[in-house]
C-alpha cells in the first residue's frame, strides 16, 4: 500500500508544504515557457487529459505539489481519481485530518477511483466515518480502509453497503463489525475483511448474501465467535482464501462452501474449523497449508484435523493443481483408516508439497491415485529413517512414475538428508525427463560445495535414459 508520508521523510515537512498549497494556492508559479533542461514547454504542451492520467499515478501529496509548477497546473490535482492518505507522525495528526478534508472539498471532479485510508481513529470516528462517506458519494470504485485504535463501538457508514459503484472493497480493523438490515453489492467483484469479528450469524449471512457479482472473498485473521456453521454462497464466486490465526480463541465452525464456478480455493490455519465445499465440481487449484504443531496435543486433536483435510481432498476429485503444505497430508497418518477411501484424481497434473516424506502412507497413497501427474515440486525433503528398507519404499509403485511423471523440482537441496530420497526418485521415476534441483540458500556462494554436488549428482543411477539433472 502506497502511504503519503513514507519511511525515512519528515513526515510534519510533507504535511505542511501539502496544506500550504491548498491553503495558498497564488504561490509563486515556475515560468512554464522556462524548462530546466529544455523539454518542460513540451511536457506542458501536453493535452490536460494526459496531464490528469499522469498525475493519477502519483500520491496525493506529490500530486498537490505540482500546483506550484505553473498556472495550468494550478488545479490540475484537484481532479486526481486516486486518494491515498496513511498514518503520520503523531505529533502531525491534526494537520493530516485537516488536509484529507481539503483534499475532499477542493476536488472538481465527480467521481473518485480509489480510496485509501490507513488511519489511527482514535476518538476520531466521526470524522473518519465523513471521510468514507464523501468517497461513496463520489462513486468510489476502490475502497481501502484500514483503521486501528477504534476506542469504543464502530460501525462503517451505512451508505458503504449500498454502494453501487463498489468494485473492491479491502477493510481491515479490529472490531465487531455491524451492518445495516439493507446490503447490496451490485457491483462488487472483489471483498477483503481482515482482523473483524463477526458478532453473530444474522450480520454474517447478510452480508455474505449481496454479493450477486463477487468473483474474490478473501477473510484473513477473523473471528466467527460461537456460531456453529456459515454458509458462503456467491454465484459468481471464482477465487476463494481464508487465513486463520486464532490460537487463544479458536472457534469450531462448520463452512458450507457452494461454489458452482468457485475455481480456486487457498486455506491456511490450524483446521480449528471445518470445511465442506459443496457442488465444488468446477475447482481447479486448490492450496492447503496445515500450519499445525508437528506434535499435536492429543491423538482426538490430531484425528480431527485429520478428517478435515480428508473432507476437502474427497470433494475435489477434478482438482488440476494441489499445493499441500504444512502437515497437510502428513495429519492423514493419525486415520489411517480414511486412507482407503481416497478419490481418485484423474485430472491432476501438478502437485506442490511442503516437505517429501517418502515414508508416508498417505503421500503414497496419494501419488497412487494420480495417474495423469505431470510435474511434482518439492519445498524441502525428509530424511529416510530406514535405508534399508528402501526397496519397499514407493511400493506399489504409482502409476504416474511410469508414463506422465516428466518433471521434479527440489527447492533448498543440501545433499546431506536429502540425496537418498532423490536417488530414489530418479531410480523409480522412469518417465521422467527433468529433475531441477535448486541449492540451499546457504550454499548460493559455496561454488565448491556446489561442485561437489553435482558430481555427486550426476553420478546416480537413472530410471528413465531422458532424464537430465539441472541444477539452479
Amino acid at each position: 500500500m502506497k502511504e503519503i508520508f513514507q519511511s525515512g521523510q519528515d513526515s510534519a515537512t510533507l504535511t505542511m508544504e501539502a496544506d500550504s498549497l491548498i491553503q495558498n494556492p497564488k504561490k509563486r508559479k515556475l515560468n512554464e515557457e522556462q524548462g530546466i533542461d529544455g523539454n518542460y514547454k513540451c511536457f506542458g504542451n501536453l493535452h490536460e487529459v494526459f496531464l490528469r492520467h499522469i498525475l493519477s499515478f502519483l500520491p496525493i501529496k506529490d500530486a498537490v505539489r505540482t500546483s506550484v509548477l505553473s498556472r495550468r497546473w494550478e488545479f490540475l490535482w484537484t481532479s486526481n481519481p486516486n486518494l491515498n492518505f496513511g498514518e503520520p507522525m503523531p505529533a502531525k495528526r491534526t494537520l493530516l485530518m485537516n488536509f484529507v478534508e481539503r483534499v475532499l472539498y477542493l476536488r472538481d471532479s465527480p467521481d473518485i477511483k480509489e480510496f485509501v485510508l490507513d488511519f489511527d481513529v482514535q476518538s476520531d470516528a466521526c470524522r473518519v466515518k465523513s471521510w468514507i462517506t464523501a468517497a461513496v458519494r463520489r462513486n468510489v470504485q476502490i475502497l481501502n480502509i484500514r483503521l486501528w485504535d477504534l476506542r469504543g463501538q464502530f460501525s462503517l457508514p451505512r451508505c458503504v453497503f449500498t454502494c453501487d459503484t463498489l468494485t473492491s472493497f479491502f477493510l481491515d480493523m479490529r472490531c465487531i463489525l455491524k451492518v445495516p438490515p439493507l446490503i447490496c453489492f451490485s457491483n462488487l467483484k472483489v471483498l477483503s475483511i481482515e482482523n473483524v469479528t463477526f458478532s453473530d450469524d444474522y450480520t454474517t449471512q447478510q452480508l455474505l448474501s449481496g454479493l450477486p457479482v463477487l468473483e474474490s472473498l478473501y477473510f484473513k485473521k477473523c473471528r466467527w465467535g460461537c456460531r456453529k456453521v456459515l454458509s458462503i454462497s456467491a454465484p459468481k464466486l471464482r477465487y476463494l482464501n481464508i487465513i486463520e490465526d486464532d490460537m487463544q480463541n479458536p472457534s469450531d465452525c462448520q463452512f458450507m462452501i457452494f461454489g458452482a464456478t468457485l475455481k480456486v480455493f487457498v486455506y491456511t490455519g490450524e483446521l480449528f474449523n471445518e470445511y465442506c465445499l459443496c457442488d465444488s465440481l468446477s475447482l481447479e487449484s486448490v492450496d492447503i497449508e496445515a500450519a499445525c504443531d508437528v506434535e499435536w496435543p492429543s491423538d482426538e486433536r490430531a484425528r480431527q484435523v485429520a478428517y478435515r483435510i480428508f473432507k476437502v481432498l474427497i470433494a475435489i476429485p477434478n482438482v488440476k493443481d494441489l499445493k499441500l503444505y504444512g502437515n497437510a497430508y502428513e495429519a492423514l497418518a493419525h486415520a489411517a483408516e480414511l486412507l482407503p477411501k481416497m478419490p481418485i484424481f484423474n485430472n491432476l497434473w501438478y502437485l506442490k508439497l511442503g516437505s517429501l516424506d517418502l515414508e508416508c502412507a498417505a503421500l503414497l497413497k496419494i501419488l497412487q491415485n494420480s495417474p495423469c501427474l505431470e510435474t511434482l515440486k518439492i519445498l524441502q525433503i525428509d530424511p529416510i529413517s530406514d535405508r534399508e528398507k528402501a526397496d519397499i519404499i514407493l511400493d506399489p509403485m504409482p502409476s504416474c512414475f511410469l508414463s506422465h511423471l516428466t518433471r521434479i523440482k527440489v527447492y533448498s537441496y543440501d545433499g546431506k538428508n536429502d540425496l537418498y530420497a532423490v536417488k530414489i526418485l530418479l531410480k523409480k521415476a522412469i518417465a521422467l525427463d527433468e529433475m531441477v534441483i535448486c541449492f540451499e540458500e546457504s550454499l548460493e556462494e559455496n561454488l565448491e560445495m556446489q561442485d561437489y554436488l553435482y558430481k555427486q549428482l550426476i553420478k546416480l543411477p537413472k530410471g528413465s535414459h531422458n532424464c537430465e539433472i539441472v541444477f539452479k
